[in-house]
């Protein structure tokens, strides 16, 4: 349930969220910000529940009809506008203002709750209009926007929302969940640096994503292949070769994502070296050619690059960056 996967992840969150509702304290807008993977979606969900649920003593019961309805998007009072998959345009907005400004459509508790998700992918001309509607509310309307980049929100926005900072799912608690999914201990360490979504684990740990980026990783290091001919082998070998363009590259974000994770655990596990994992990569951490300060050095080149992998930009391109930056790294 979202109560317990909230207690137990973002524990200020959860009470925050508890406390108002409790008191009736429940703000107009919120914005809950922090990096992917911290359940900021399942905290909406949840918070939406609660406005709702007849059942409620505070926070919902994720039992009822009502919390089913609203857990399967079949609520009348609660729209979600999902900027995961693709750009938010401002007549979205226009019509959900439309929308809920009139009172909310079914009897109970009276309130309606609008979600955005991922906000931070809404146009100029929508944040905009977004401003408007947070600064126009009605008295009945709840807006819980999430954002995994508050930074590429205006200004305005956030000042107009109480803010709930949602912090990083810890390795620890993503490679302990790894190990209960019958994930061996090894595998699950290094896995829980790169993902801590604990409903991704598994899937991702399967998947031909993550077995190309430990390639990647082996060959970028020099521990398997010529690091000078990444780029090619990318090109050739480890980029999606499906027909379909928009899967492909949704493919190839999920690949460079995890390969800049693995090439980030090694930079910092290389300042110790000292590094829990597969044998394969214990060894490469102790065996790690760099100083620190080259390690430092390395953690920005791989950091700057890792910022650069979203469904904007061109990923040929930054790879192509990426190994022209690590050759020059490699040959100070």
């Amino acid at each position: 349930m979202r109560k317990e996967l909230l207690q137990r992840t973002q524990p200020v969150v959860y009470r925050a969220l508890k406390n108002a509702c409790e008191k009736d304290r429940v703000h107009n807008a919120y914005l809950f910000s922090g990096p992917a993977g911290t359940h900021k979606f399942d905290a909406a969900l949840l918070l939406a529940m609660s406005l709702l649920c007849p059942e409620s003593d505070g926070l919902a019961c994720e039992q009822c009809n009502t919390c089913r309805r609203v857990m399967e998007g079949e609520h009348a009072d609660v729209a979600v506008l999902d900027g995961s998959k693709g750009s938010i345009s401002k007549e979205q907005i226009d019509a959900l203002q439309q929308r809920f400004s009139r009172t909310a459509a079914e009897e109970g508790r009276g309130r309606a709750v609008y979600i955005i998700r991922n906000a931070e992918n809404a146009s100029i001309s929508a944040m905009n209009s977004m401003l408007k509607f947070l600064e126009e509310p009605g008295d009945h309307v709840t807006a819980i926007l999430t954002t995994d980049n508050i930074n590429r929100l205006l200004p305005t926005i956030v000042s107009r929302c109480i803010r709930l900072p949602f912090v990083p799912v810890s390795a620890e608690t993503a490679r302990i969940a790894a190990v209960e999914m019958g994930i061996p201990e090894a595998d699950a360490a290094l896995l829980a640096r790169v993902v801590r979504r604990e409903e991704e684990l598994l899937e991702i740990y399967g998947s031909g994503e993550y077995k190309t980026a430990q390639e990647m990783m082996k060959q970028a290091i020099g521990i398997s292949g010529d690091p000078g001919m990444l780029l090619t082998d990318y090109e050739y070998s480890f980029r999606a070769q499906s027909t379909d363009r928009a899967k492909a590259k949704e493919s190839d974000l999920r690949t460079l994502t995890l390969f800049f994770g693995l090439l980030d655990a090694y930079a910092h596990d290389a300042v110790t070296r000292r590094a829990e994992g597969p044998k394969w990569y214990r060894e490469a951490v102790r065996k790690a050619p760099y100083t620190k300060e080259q390690c430092a050095e390395l953690i920005r080149i791989v950091s700057e690059q890792k910022d650069r992998v979203n469904k904007y930009n061109d990923l040929n391109l930054v790879m192509c960056q990426t190994c022209w930056r690590l050759e020059e790294f490699n040959h100070e």
